[in-house]
């Protein structure tokens, strides 16, 4: 009989957001690895993508069960107080339909520690993927469940130490895993001129390009202050954000008065291939502000920026450290908005060095696949508790 895997998230499927295709790729790669998987999820007001099928609009080709259970669904009428009864709601349905399971055949599979609070208690082997802390009135939650979890899937080195220090894992008990991305869905072979005329972008100018949330610690406000001392033929765009998110950095473009800055919203995941090859320069502007940023971030856009083989200028991070070095990436200083447009403007200038760094990083992303990912995660899997 085959081994069983629970992926538990009280996430949206479908969503606008990065990690709903993530979690999804990484259920499909247990797939391929032989596991049953299912993924559970609560069931959620969820009316911009009611009806849309998750694989299709995920572009995810291997299928799974994904089980709606019941949940607390208030969380746009209680804000953070909504979310905890969500993800506590979340918990104890899933608790109870686990009661009844098979433990020797069944590992539960999360990306965030606070989806197993209560599930890790009943005796399954249990893994959790770190993506972000919550150690400040939550820390508890890390500590319960940083001491069941048979391992940890963490998304960089740095968090891998912090995790050793502060709350004593062993190391044989996690793995460093980036996050992933499809190489051959990014990598297309396509010339700047033709993505250009197929999503209607100018041909006469340079675009510097962001694509993503707008978050603050995206360090977007920093991207659009440095179109200010761009010159005149270079346009830069954002693409993508939630509505809500793109007014306020709207509302900040207009407020400083910045020049030669162009929004568009939320693109089908299909196009985002299409916008990088349109691109002179892919920015990525993170904050050192803010520690989701600075140390705990694997940029799941970074890794899709690599895979197109346009140069890439990013912010001198641990974080982004952690993953590419300078023959890869063109670094500014973070918060910095003069140092970013420096740095556009020399990587434009060299077409030769950039060019050199953009095919580094493309081959750099060739091993970042979501197969050896899943791959890697399941070693981890076997070793932990099929011994």
């Amino acid at each position: 009989m085959k081994k069983r895997i629970v992926y538990l998230t009280h996430w949206r499927f479908p969503s606008e957001k990065t990690m709903t295709p993530l979690i999804m790729k990484t259920c499909a790669g247990f797939v391929l690895e032989g596991y049953e998987t299912e993924l559970w999820i609560p069931k959620r007001h969820n009316p911009e993508w009611e009806g849309k099928d998750p694989f299709v609009s995920h572009a995810i080709d291997t299928r799974f069960p994904v089980h709606r259970i019941p949940a607390l669904d208030f969380l746009r009428f209680l804000g953070s107080f909504g979310f905890l009864l969500l993800v506590l709601s979340f918990n104890v349905t899933a608790t109870f339909l686990l009661l009844f399971g098979d433990r020797k055949k069944t590992y539960l599979y999360a990306h965030d520690v606070r989806d197993v609070l209560l599930p890790c208690l009943l005796g399954y082997p249990v893994f959790v993927e770190i993506h972000d802390f919550y150690e400040s009135s939550q820390g508890w939650v890390n500590r319960l469940v940083f001491k069941r979890a048979s391992g940890l899937i963490v998304t960089n080195t740095l968090k891998r130490a912090h995790i050793h220090d502060a709350y004593g894992v062993p190391l044989n008990r996690m793995i460093h895993q980036p996050n992933a991305v499809e190489y051959d869905f990014f990598h297309i072979p396509l010339p700047a001129v033709e993505a250009r005329a197929a999503l209607g972008l100018p041909q006469d100018k340079r675009l510097v390009l962001y694509t993503g949330h707008l978050f603050s610690w995206k360090g977007v406000d920093t991207l659009a202050l440095a179109a200010a001392h761009l010159p005149d033929d270079i346009h830069t765009y954002f693409v993508g954000g939630t509505p809500e998110d793109r007014m306020v950095l709207e509302a900040f473009v207009r407020e400083h008065a910045l020049p030669r800055i162009e929004f568009l919203p939320h693109q089908e995941h299909a196009r985002i291939p299409l916008f990088l090859r349109a691109a002179d320069i892919l920015v990525l502007p993170n904050t050192a502000r803010e520690a989701a940023s600075k140390y705990e971030t694997s940029p799941v856009k970074l890794f899709e920026y690599m895979s197109s083989g346009i140069p890439i200028v990013a912010s001198d991070l641990p974080s982004i450290r952690d993953i590419v070095n300078e023959d890869e990436v063109a670094f500014f200083m973070p918060d910095d908005p003069e140092s970013l447009a420096k740095v556009i403007g020399e990587t434009l200038e060299d077409k030769a060095d950039a060019a050199s760094r953009a095919e580094h990083a493309a081959r750099h992303a060739q091993k970042l696949s979501w197969a050896s990912r899943a791959a890697a995660i399941a070693g981890l899997i076997r070793a932990t508790t099929e011994v």
